[in-house]
C-alpha cells in the first residue's frame, strides 16, 4: 500500500473508532458488533477489527454477554481531566491574588510530555502579546513552570528531555549535564528562576504544586518583563509563590 493511501486508510480508522467509542452512553453501556455496524453503516468484519483494537488498548472490554463496554483505560483518563479541572478551578483565586499584588501575569501549568500546557491564566495590564495564553504550550526545559515539575520527576524523563535541548532565548541552557545538576538546585531550593530563557526580555519564577499523593503535578509561576521582575523585591516574591503552591496543594488535597 502506498504512503499517501495507507495514511488516508489510517486516518479512515481513526475516524471509525472514534464514532464506535461516541455511540457509548448512560442508557447504551454495552453493544454489540451488529448493533454498531447497524448504526454506523460500516460491515461487521470492520466493526470486529476495530473493537479488538480498542480491546487491545484497554478503550474496551468484552462483557460476558459477549458484547462491549468503555474499558478501565477510560476511568485513568477521566481521572487526568478531573485533576485538570480540579487545578484550574481552585487556582484561579489564588493566581488572582499574585497578580493583583506583583501587577504581572500569573500562571498554573502541567507538563504534556516535554512540554508546558498552561490551565489557568491571571493576566495583569502589563501583559505582552508574546506571553502564553491558556491552552499554550511551551517548551517545559526553559520556562520557570516546567523546571518547577520537571525537577521533581524521575531520571528517565530529565535524562529524555536533557537529550533535546535547543537555544531559544540567550540563557537557554542547552548542555544535558548542566541542565540535570540545574534542576538539583531548583528541587533543593524549590523554586526555579528562568532569567531570558525562552524569549529574550522575558522571565519566570515557578514553584510546584502537589496532589493529595504528594506528587508534583503542576507548578504555579509568575511571569513578565525581565527588568520588571528583576527590579522587584525577588524573595518576598519567592516567599508568596511557595505559599501560593501550598495553598493550591492543600486544596487539592496534600498536607504535610
Amino acid at each position: 500500500m502506498k504512503s499517501g493511501k495507507k495514511k488516508d486508510y489510517t486516518l479512515h480508522s481513526v475516524k471509525n473508532a472514534m464514532r464506535i467509542l461516541r455511540l457509548f452512553s448512560l442508557d447504551r453501556p454495552a453493544l454489540g458488533v451488529t448493533e454498531i455496524s447497524k448504526a454506523l453503516g460500516l460491515s461487521k468484519s470492520t466493526v470486529h477489527h476495530l473493537m479488538s483494537s480498542l480491546t487491545n488498548e484497554g478503550l474496551l472490554e468484552k462483557t460476558p454477554e459477549s458484547k462491549y463496554q468503555l474499558g478501565l483505560a477510560f476511568l485513568r483518563l477521566s481521572g487526568i481531566i478531573e485533576e485538570q479541572m480540579e487545578i484550574h478551578r481552585e487556582s484561579l483565586p489564588i493566581l488572582i491574588r499574585l497578580r493583583d499584588e506583583f501587577d504581572e501575569n500569573a500562571y498554573i501549568g502541567i507538563l504534556e510530555q516535554t512540554k508546558v500546557a498552561y490551565l489557568q491564566k491571571a493576566e495583569s495590564r502589563n501583559s505582552s502579546p508574546s506571553l502564553s495564553q491558556i491552552g499554550s504550550r511551551n517548551p517545559a526545559f526553559c520556562t520557570g513552570t516546567g523546571k518547577a515539575i520537571l525537577a521533581y520527576q524521575k531520571e528517565e524523563i530529565i535524562a529524555e528531555i536533557a537529550k533535546d535541548l535547543h537555544s531559544y532565548g540567550p540563557n537557554s541552557i542547552t548542555d544535558p549535564e548542566l541542565f540535570k545538576r540545574h534542576l538539583l538546585e531548583v528541587k533543593n531550593q524549590g523554586y526555579a528562576i528562568c532569567i531570558d530563557e525562552i524569549n529574550k526580555g522575558i522571565s519566570s519564577i515557578g514553584v510546584p504544586v502537589r496532589n493529595y499523593t504528594g506528587k508534583v503535578i503542576a507548578a504555579v509561576s509568575i511571569v513578565g518583563a525581565t527588568e520588571r521582575i528583576q527590579n522587584k523585591n525577588m524573595p518576598y516574591m519567592i516567599k508568596k509563590l511557595k505559599e501560593a503552591g501550598k495553598e493550591i496543594s492543600g486544596k487539592l488535597g496534600y498536607y504535610h
